[in-house]
């Protein structure tokens, strides 16, 4: 019986989880949610699936707005940063290089995500995506 009551507890704990903060524009996230475990999209963590399907989502609408918000727990992103331009991690399009660097920090340092988990999922949410803000060279 205690073997029982212990994943009970683990499962309890994990279900209960309290979800990460967004940016306020997006709304609330989806009340029903699968019962996997990914990375997910934006440097948020690891949560179901159908979560970062609603985060990867959110990130589209910004891009096409172009108006990117990133997670409030990260704080402000640099304020100066170099003039190249390359593929952002978590699903943010494209961005300076001291960008891409701050926010695979951030997530590490607050999140506990790296990008390359998240690459390891991310062609699914490219997929069931609307549009796929990659370069043409990114998604080959």
């Amino acid at each position: 019986l205690a073997p029982l009551s212990g994943a009970f507890l683990l499962c309890s704990m994990q279900v209960g989880a309290a979800l990460p903060e967004f940016p306020r524009s997006w709304g609330a996230p989806p009340q029903v949610m699968t019962m996997d475990y990914v990375p997910l999209a934006g440097g948020y963590g690891h949560g179901s699936g159908s979560l970062s399907h609603w985060i990867f989502a959110n990130i589209q609408k910004d891009q096409s707005s172009g108006k990117l918000q990133f997670p409030p727990a990260f704080g402000e992103p640099p304020l100066v940063q170099t003039r190249d331009l390359r593929q952002l991690p978590f699903g943010y399009g494209q961005g300076s290089g001291t960008l891409a660097k701050w926010l695979a920090t951030r997530a590490k340092e607050v999140y506990g995500e790296s990008p390359e988990e998240f690459d390891d999922v991310s062609a699914s949410l490219y997929k069931h995506a609307g549009k796929d803000f990659r370069p043409p060279d990114v998604v080959q």
